[in-house]
C-alpha cells in the first residue's frame, strides 16, 4: 500500500490529514482505511495525488455521521457499493469485538481472523473505539493492519502514512468498547 509522496519519500498507506476539508481531516480515518484495502487490493499504485482522489471518492461511500464511522455496518456497507460501482469482486468478512469483555471472541480467534487475512493477501481494517491501555494507538479510529507476528500477538499497521506496532492481545483485554475487524474475500 505504497504511496509515492513528495519528496521520494514513500508513505504506507494514507492520511486523513490529506483532506482539505476540515470535517473530513477530523472523521476522515474510516475512508482512509477503506482507501488503503482498495489501493492494495486493486493493485493500484502511484502518487499522492492519485491516493487522494481514491480518498476523496472513498469518502462519499464510507460517509462519517456525526460519530463518525463508528460501526462495521457503515464501513462493510460503503466499501461493498464502492465495489459494486467499480465492478470489482470482494466480500467483506467481519469480526465483531463486543464492548463488554465477557463477550469477546478469544485471543486465538483474532488472530487466526487478522492471519487469514493476511494469509490471502489482504489488508485488514481496524476499528478501534477505546485503545485501553496502548499509548500509541488513537481511539474512536479506523487503521489499516498489514503484518502480524502470532507468536508475540503483535500487529503492525498503517495510520497517517506511517506503520505501527501494537499488542492486539494488551488492546483485546483492555479496551473498553471493543471494535471490529475487517477484510475483502475473493
Amino acid at each position: 500500500m505504497n504511496i509515492a509522496c513528495p519528496d521520494d519519500k514513500v508513505c504506507i498507506g494514507g492520511s486523513q490529514s490529506w483532506y482539505e476539508d476540515r470535517w473530513h481531516r477530523v472523521s476522515g480515518c474510516g475512508p482512509v482505511s477503506a482507501s488503503n484495502i482498495i489501493w492494495y487490493m486493486t493493485r493500484l499504485c502511484g502518487s499522492k495525488a492519485q491516493y487522494i482522489e481514491l480518498m476523496s471518492e472513498m469518502y462519499t461511500f464510507v460517509t462519517p455521521g456525526i460519530q463518525g464511522v463508528n460501526n462495521s455496518s457503515i464501513f462493510t456497507d460503503g466499501i461493498s457499493r464502492y465495489l459494486a460501482k467499480a465492478g470489482i469482486c470482494f466480500n467483506p468478512l467481519v469480526l465483531e469485538i463486543p464492548g463488554k469483555s465477557g463477550e469477546r471472541p478469544y485471543i486465538d480467534v483474532v488472530l487466526e481472523f487478522i492471519e487469514s487475512a493476511l494469509r490471502s493477501d489482504a489488508p485488514v481494517a481496524f476499528l478501534n473505539l477505546s485503545n485501553g491501555s496502548l499509548g500509541n494507538l488513537e481511539s474512536w479510529h479506523w487503521v489499516t493492519i498489514i503484518a502480524i507476528e502470532t507468536d508475540t500477538m503483535h500487529v503492525e499497521f498503517c495510520d497517517y502514512g506511517n506503520v505501527h506496532e501494537i499488542d492486539i492481545y494488551e488492546w483485546l483485554r483492555t479496551s473498553r468498547l471493543g471494535g471490529a475487524f475487517i477484510y475483502l474475500s475473493e
